[in-house]
């Protein structure tokens, strides 16, 4: 075996080596591409999930933010609807005829548990009442005792407050 022979023999071992090299690295470099392929892939399905569960709770967010805001505008209808109604209330006891206000100071004059020294009220209400009279820039009357240590009010401001504390779930119960 000459030296050319030996030469042919390891430049042929060095080829064939050199190919199995270029086949592994081959190999190797398509699995490693196949490897990030798989895991882009995998990273592509997990943002998709995340952002459809977040757009989900955006939507969720969004839909609860609306609702809130119309159950808020129906309570503000409601109320005005309310207020509405007290204002007629306010309207119909400054609206009452003579006799009426006579009967309403009557009717006042007997809820009063204590002896009636003063009336104070409208002038719309001297005629009313057979008790001293002061004139005073309210509707309705307040009735003040003997010595004065004690009043009751009837303004149509204090009856109309009452009437909104005693009576607000009545009214509306009445108007829904």
């Amino acid at each position: 075996m000459g030296l050319d022979e030996i030469k042919s023999e390891i430049l042929e071992e060095a080829e064939q080596k050199s190919d199995e090299i270029v086949e592994e690295a081959k190999q190797e470099r398509k699995q490693i591409i196949q490897e990030a392929e798989e895991e882009a892939e995998e990273i592509r399905e997990e943002m998709e999930e995340e952002l459809e569960e977040q757009k989900e709770t955006f939507r969720q967010k969004a839909l609860s933010n609306a609702r809130m805001k119309a159950k808020q505008e129906k309570m503000k209808a409601k109320q005005e609807k309310i207020d509405d109604t007290y204002q007629q209330f306010r309207e119909y006891l400054k609206d009452l005829s003579k006799s009426e206000k006579e009967e309403f100071a009557e009717n006042c004059l007997e809820k009063v548990d204590f002896e009636v020294g003063k009336i104070k009220g409208g002038e719309e209400f001297a005629d009313a009442v057979d008790t001293e009279f002061e004139e005073a820039d309210i509707e309705g009357i307040i009735v003040f005792s003997e010595d004065g240590n004690r009043r009751q009010e009837f303004t149509f401001d204090k009856i109309l407050e009452q009437y909104r504390d005693r009576f607000r779930k009545d009214v509306a119960d009445t108007l829904f």
